[in-house]
């Protein structure tokens, strides 16, 4: 089950479809921190396609969650500091905004193999 965090609607949709082309079962998708750390406590998804910056603020919090459940991540944003984000989640993969469906599907398969989860 895949968790996506966008807050832009084409987006989300995009990856919806990446996620589903993947044959993968769609976890949900949040637009907000505070909707997905609620969705997170309650379920765990298997794997999650983060945003940097939300609406509502950073997705920190939740990539925190994510990171101490051992929930692999990928993050997928145009705000990315990639030397930060490797520092403070080592195991992360990092799709620079714009990036190919292909890059994604690839970072997504790798993410959820049985060995990282």
């Amino acid at each position: 089950m895949i968790m996506i965090v966008e807050d832009e609607f084409l987006v989300a949709l995009d990856l919806e479809g990446i996620v589903l082309n993947c044959g993968m079962n769609l976890y949900g998708s949040y637009d907000t921190v505070k909707d997905a750390i609620e969705a997170a406590t309650s379920r765990l998804p298997s794997c999650a396609i983060l945003d940097v910056r939300l609406a509502d603020g950073d997705v920190f919090p939740l990539a925190d969650h994510l990171k101490i459940k051992k929930i692999p991540i990928i993050f997928h944003s145009a705000h990315a500091n990639t030397a930060e984000l490797l520092r403070l989640y080592p195991d992360a993969k990092i799709c620079q905004k714009p990036t190919s469906h292909t890059e994604l599907s690839s970072a997504l398969l790798e993410a959820t193999q049985p060995s990282t989860c």
